[in-house]
């Protein structure tokens, strides 16, 4: 079980809990309150520095926190949340609580790895990748969280919802991503020396993944850049960007480009040689994760083209590039490729551990 900060950074006041499938039982400070179930709804407020409960009759008073903690086997829960239109299911547990610094509620839901690892799988790639690229992003789903477990630790969580840990928008739809995330149950992915690894991930690498150290400065050996022909015709391979060129000009300036270099023919075009970590030019080196950042681009994988007034950016792939592209896991598994097959093509000279063995791996003699 672990603790996922849900709606994080949102001022939520109140909100109606409704039992979906399963019983469920309400705790407070002072012990246990009330059973639930279906057929019932929970009013929360916030009032008076605390947490009011209330039922469609009656009004069982203030509390400082509250538990909702379902009782079977299978429990689920809606939440509909007034400052927000669309109504979310979660799955197993929710704790609510005042938050210390506002006057408004922090809400935990407390759940199964394998539930919170189907919701994340849904909310980052949806409903149309093949079973077999489920399994491998369950898999790398949860070795991030497992991973990344204590991120949030000083807020009283484990992950947020939010893309800073995975982005998780409650129980999943689809039937084929929740029975992967059981296929793989406990499966993580580890080093050679037994380390849960940085699994990342992102849309298209544009042909060619890149080194870890090219972005995040530490070199990984399982992080190696690698020719991947799988997602070149994809949604996100190429795209393109124009911008004035008195900015682009100026931007240059300002990295110390001269303005005799900028006089010279061809001066403002750059072709990039493969994936290259610098825009290195005459006097001007510039990181180009850091020119992506600043203008906002879909990857640092682009040449530059002169055209008139402008400058055009003819770009591949679409984000950070490292690790698992997306777009070409899912054509693979389209193709026929096992999820380990997969997995292997991405990251270099891993291996694939359960829980278990992984506790028993680390465990002091």
């Amino acid at each position: 079980m672990i603790n996922i900060g849900i709606y994080h950074k949102s001022k939520i006041t109140s909100f109606v809990f409704h039992p979906v499938k399963g019983t469920y039982s309400i705790f407070t400070e002072k012990g246990k309150l009330i059973n639930i179930d279906n057929g019932e709804v929970i009013e929360i407020k916030y009032s008076n520095n605390g947490v009011t409960i209330k039922s469609l009759d009656k009004d069982y008073g203030t509390f400082k926190k509250i538990r909702f903690i379902g009782t079977e086997k299978e429990n689920s829960f809606k939440l509909k949340i007034p400052i927000y239109k669309r109504v979310r299911t979660f799955e197993d547990n929710l704790l609510v609580k005042l938050h210390d610094y506002y006057n408004h509620f922090q809400l935990i839901n407390n759940i199964d790895i394998d539930n919170y690892v189907a919701g994340v799988v849904e909310s980052e790639v949806g409903r149309n990748p093949p079973p077999e690229y489920f399994k491998l992003q369950a898999i790398i789903c949860r070795t991030y969280a497992l991973k990344n477990i204590d991120r949030h630790t000083a807020e009283g969580f484990s992950l947020c919802n939010k893309v800073h840990c995975q982005a998780y928008h409650g129980k999943p739809k689809s039937v084929l991503i929740k029975e992967a995330a059981i296929a793989t149950n406990g499966i993580v992915i580890v080093d050679s020396n037994i380390d849960l690894i940085t699994a990342t991930f992102y849309s298209n690498c544009g042909g060619q993944t890149a080194n870890s150290e090219e972005v995040w400065k530490q070199e990984l050996y399982y992080l190696r850049s690698t020719k991947d022909t799988f997602c070149l015709n994809e949604n996100n391979a190429v795209w393109t960007k124009k911008i004035a060129k008195s900015n682009w000009v100026s931007y240059l300036k300002k990295h110390n480009c001269s303005d005799d270099a900028l006089n010279h023919e061809c001066s403002i075009e750059y072709f990039q040689n493969n994936r290259e970590q610098f825009y290195h030019k005459d006097d001007v080196k510039i990181p180009f994760t850091q020119i992506r950042t600043d203008f906002k681009l879909k990857s640092a994988q682009f040449d530059v083209f002169e055209e008139g007034n402008y400058v055009i950016l003819k770009g591949k792939g679409f984000g950070h590039g490292v690790g698992l592209c997306q777009e070409g896991a899912m054509r693979m598994a389209k193709m026929g490729y096992s999820y380990i097959d997969i997995l292997h093509f991405y990251y270099e000279d891993v291996h694939m551990i359960n829980l278990e063995s992984l506790a028993f791996f680390k465990a002091d003699f």
